[in-house]
């Protein structure tokens, strides 16, 4: 049911300016979309409306009918909606490119920086750090990138607030029209002699640049009012969130020491500020048909202000949003937009505040503080930022880096004093081997003990990740070469309230990280769930990886039957799915347990798979399903979307509907998918008979034999602590947790990696900086501790890992060892080992296959990591980059190793450059088999139906021309708070182990 838009009469302008949260508190209670006659539009507030008009640009314009934007600048791209506006972005991009800032502009901005410094200095305390600082800091900065070499920064500066004024003169005011007026001649006087000069003299500059477009001449009124549009948004934005974070920080003295002493970065300052307060706090969109937002009727024609401010600070999607908090939950906030629109130059934003203006302002000016007697005052809504900013400090100092922690006496002092922290981490899996590599990353001398309950090490990845999924389990190797570091040691069959206990190891080590996951399967909280017959996935899941819990005879999953209900449509679902439903030849390379694996599916020929969700609003990724679409003798029906109004072109949407067309003769097995029906009860005595759902249309009762529950994991009688407790990842200092401990069942393998980096800091900065509390470093560690007689170090598993590749079938990687007695035999074993360098260990691996490095991006963002990972592989191997908008399929010879990172543009689209060589690799189809490659793709989490979804198009594309993925996909959320490049770094290095690795004794065979 829609209704009509309420009316916000009580809304004034001037309360805005002064203060917008408590009106926008209001407005977003009340439903998030009003009529404010005061300002004569309808404002939106609420997070989830605000993004929806962001990404339909169909709906949504944003070439809206007399725009003040328009009228104060002229019609720039920020106006118009693609096709055209995407000519006019793609000739302002060159220069704004991410790697065009890091290698060009940002040397610029340490120059800038370290001279208005100077200048801040010398007014001396009670200087404005905004007027003093930031502001001719930015303007100058932007003066250079757009090339005004004829006029000063502080004509940028009146231009630009004069624009800017214009631009949000929502009351009428014919001074600030007048004012806008006078800068609108002088920017074009001025740009008009810049043009000719830079005829002549081309240099990195945006006019400069503007003028060798070679496939697009930009009309000059065009120019005009996109320079008018960049002056506006790119003085005020890198000025306001400067100052808005340099506010935060005084104001708040223990965020400041968390950034001072480590514990979270500048980036995380720069994005909480813009999110705090987002420097362009108000847009415009007007809509082209009747339409439907949040609930609320607006017609065609209707003009909208597209509240920034209030979505930043959304209740639902951030806990206590109002306070400033830089080791909050990463979210995607709007500060920078979202879709087509997204701003260009966030990069230079980012690289003036986060990279060079915040750690320079910090560490030159010692004891940086607010002038109690001149308050700070702050202002706008439209635009916000601060009015007026004074500071003091006591002193300079000589670099502008800043301020080192000291060092304590345990890295600081001759002899043993010098010997660097001990560490503990509990727990051998994926969160564990992450926070020991990242802590010995953070810390090189530290000593590092990990502990596990079972004799092996890796825990999800040996028995959690699927078994065909060889590419997911691939870090293993990462984590091999971390052991092989005489600093990190492994210490198998060690239990937690067993062999050790948490005091004696708080006791004897500087550090300790509990890492031991959630093992339990949750329970459905419906009648039946108890009943036999009825498996959780992780348990089913364990059972066909050789998990030693799961094969003592008790415990042993009975065969599933003839028809088996899956319940639940996350990935791990589709997961159990695919691992059921495919035919030997398909698990080639996997290390299933064979045997287990038949006797399970021995009598299967229907399986239901049934959730709560629709497809767009279901947990799978697209990729894993069309995993199982492409499985050979599968049929597939699809239940639930009869009177579903699902949205076009969504990932998940498409993924589901090919399923459904997939041909269904000859099927030996067939899977039946069911949309939008929840639980209600298992009907069974001593075994699950059926369940029955609630759908639709009426309730559905599925007759079965065994069903497998893929709802999630929870805690038991082992769990340490209260799982998502601690989700900052300090239980006190000293004590850590890490992983599902950390956060709740939840988060990726991928995910578990960027936790650990910031886990890693926040330990660094602990037992560096003496956190209040904190534990001093010196502690024993492993010498400190009681024998430990049954622990297996590393060469036990590296015999464990020898005598079950030794033992593989032919065409499987390993036959697993299933019984905990037979694991620990085969580790104190005398079989002998490979000898292993030293020297490698911690390493990078070495390949001796010639890498192609094929990027396809709209922003830069994908151009700037394949950058990278040519500067770390060019030393390994022969290395060679394309621009996915110019490659051809020669590019992609089988002798090289194809290394593909992609972006996502828009709601779920290929940038548009790279479409055309999508399309020719389906039209021509060439045979590219033996051809291997891995995937980085780049997205944002916030567009939950595509994230990532260009790099998915270029994978599926590729697999259809018959070359083979390898290793890990790899993915970075451009709204998360990990930079792209130092994830896909970590990302290299894994499936560059996989590659370099010998073939296993059975895979060949």
């Amino acid at each position: 049911m829609s209704r009509p838009a309420p009316v916000a009469d009580w809304v004034t302008i001037p309360d805005l300016y002064r203060d917008p949260f408590p009106i926008y508190d209001r407005l977003r209670g009340e439903g998030g979309v009003h009529w404010v006659p005061a300002v004569g539009r309808y404002l939106i507030t609420t997070y989830d409306a605000v993004h929806a008009t962001e990404v339909d640009q169909g709906t949504f314009s944003a070439n809206e009918e007399g725009s003040l934007q328009i009228r104060a600048m002229g019609h720039s791209m920020l106006r118009r909606d693609d096709p055209e506006h995407y000519l006019e972005r793609k000739a302002w991009q060159p220069v704004l490119r991410p790697g065009v800032v890091k290698r060009t502009w940002t040397s610029v901005f340490e120059r800038n920086a370290d001279r208005y410094l100077a200048e801040l200095v010398e007014k001396g305390p009670g200087a404005d750090l905004v007027r003093d600082f930031a502001a001719p800091f930015a303007a100058e900065n932007l003066r250079e990138v757009l090339g005004f070499h004829n006029v000063t920064q502080q004509d940028l500066q009146r231009w630009s607030q004069t624009l800017i004024d214009a631009t949000g003169n929502y009351a009428d005011d014919p001074d600030v029209w007048s004012r806008g007026e006078r800068s609108f001649g002088e920017v074009d006087v001025a740009l008009d002699e810049m043009l000719r000069w830079h005829a002549d003299h081309p240099d990195h500059s945006l006019i400069s640049t503007l003028l060798r477009t070679p496939d697009y001449e930009m009309p000059i009124e065009r120019i005009r009012a996109n320079v008018k549009m960049t002056i506006g948004g790119g003085l005020n934005e890198p000025r306001d969130a400067l100052g808005v974070a340099a506010w935060a920080l005084l104001t708040h003295p223990e965020q400041r020491r968390l950034v001072e002493a480590g514990s979270s970065s500048w980036q995380a300052v720069f994005d909480e500020a813009v999110r705090w307060v987002a420097p362009i706090g108000l847009y415009s969109r007007q809509v082209t048909r009747d339409t439907v937002l949040a609930g609320v009727r607006l017609p065609a024609g209707a003009r909208l202000g597209i509240c920034i401010l209030s979505a930043n600070r959304d209740e639902r999607v951030w806990t206590d949003p109002a306070a400033f908090d830089v080791q909050r939950e990463v979210k995607p906030h709007l500060a920078f937009s979202k879709g087509v629109h997204v701003c260009l130059g966030a990069w230079v934003a980012r690289a003036e505040v986060a990279t060079v203006g915040l750690p320079a302002l910090f560490g030159r000016l010692e004891g940086l503080d607010l002038v109690p007697e001149h308050p700070a005052e702050i202002g706008g809504w439209v635009f916000r930022g601060m009015l007026e900013l004074p500071v003091t400090w006591r002193g300079t100092r000589s670099s502008a880096a800043p301020p080192v922690p000291a060092a304590s006496a345990a890295t600081s002092v001759p002899g043993r004093a010098r010997r660097g922290p001990s560490v503990a981490v509990v727990g051998a899996g994926p969160a564990g081997c992450f926070t020991a590599q990242a802590v010995r990353r953070a810390l090189p001398a530290a000593r590092i003990d990990v502990f596990d309950r079972l004799p092996v090490p890796y825990g999800l990845v040996r028995y959690g990740v699927a078994a065909d999924h060889q590419g997911t389990k691939a870090v293993a190797r990462q984590f091999d070469r971390l052991f092989r570091d005489e600093e990190v040691r492994f210490h198998g069959n060690v239990t937690l309230g067993g062999e050790l206990d948490l005091a004696t190891l708080r006791s004897s080590f500087d550090a300790v990280v509990l890492a031991t996951g959630l093992h339990e399967d949750e329970v459905l909280a419906v009648p039946g769930a108890r009943l036999a017959g009825v498996t959780g996935s992780g348990r089913l899941t364990r059972t066909l990886n050789g998990h030693p819990d799961e094969h003592d005879g008790a415990r042993t999953v009975e065969p599933l039957g003839g028809e088996v209900v899956v319940v639940g449509h996350g990935n791990v679902a589709v997961d159990v799915v695919r691992l059921l439903t495919r035919d030997r030849a398909g698990l080639h390379g996997s290390d299933v347990d064979d045997a287990v694996r038949d006797r399970l599916v021995e009598s299967l020929r229907v399986v239901h798979v049934v959730g709560r969700s629709l497809p767009h609003r279901a947990r799978f990724d697209p990729v894993v399903l069309q995993e199982v679409a492409d499985l050979p003798g599968v049929a597939h029906v699809v239940h639930g979307l009869e009177d579903a109004e699902l949205p076009p072109g969504d990932a998940r949407v498409e993924a589901v509907r090919a399923l459904a067309a997939t041909a269904a003769s000859g099927a030996r097995v067939r899977v039946e998918w069911w949309f939008g029906f929840t639980p209600e009860r298992f009907e069974g005595t001593a075994h699950v008979e059926a369940v029955c759902f609630r759908g639709p249309r009426g309730p559905v009762r599925l007759a079965c034999d065994s069903v497998v529950t893929a709802v999630g994991f929870r805690a038991d009688g082992t769990t340490p602590l209260v799982p998502g407790a601690h989700g900052a990842g300090r239980v006190e200092p000293g004590l850590y947790v890490a992983g599902w401990l950390r956060r709740g069942p939840r988060g990726t393998i991928a995910e578990q990696r960027a936790d650990a980096r910031d886990l890693a800091a926040l330990i660094r900065a602990d037992l560096t900086a003496g956190a209040p509390g904190a534990v001093g470093t010196g502690r024993p560690g492993r010498d400190g501790l009681p024998p430990l007689p049954g622990a297996v170090d590393f060469d036990g598993w590296r015999r464990i890992d020898l005598r079950e590749t030794l033992d593989a079938a032919p065409g499987r990687v390993r036959t697993k060892i299933r019984t905990r007695e037979e694991l620990l035999r085969t580790a104190r074993s005398d079989l002998p080992l490979p000898r292993t360098d030293p020297g490698r260990a911690g390493r990078s691996a070495a390949i001796d296959l010639p890498v192609t490095i094929a990027f396809g991006t709209e922003s830069g963002n994908a151009e700037l990591v394949a950058e990278d990972l040519r500067r770390r592989l060019e030393a390994r191997t022969a290395v060679e980059v394309v621009d996915l908008a110019t490659a051809t399929s020669e590019d992609l010879a089988p002798d090289r190793f194809l290394v593909v990172v992609c972006s996502t543009y828009g709601d779920g689209e290929l940038p548009t450059g790279v479409r055309p060589f999508r399309e020719r690799l389906l039209a021509r189809r060439p045979d590219l088999s033996g051809a291997r490659y891995a995937v980085f793709g780049l997205g944002d989490r916030s567009y939950t139906r595509t994230y990532s979804r260009g790099s998915e198009l270029l994978d599926e594309a590729l697999a259809r021309c018959g070359a083979v993925r390898v290793g890990e996909y790899g993915r970075h959320d451009a709204g998360g708070g990990e930079d792209a490049v130092q994830v896909a770094g970590d990302w290299i290095e894994g499936v560059l182990a996989e590659v370099a690795a010998p073939a296993p004794v059975g895979a060949g065979a």
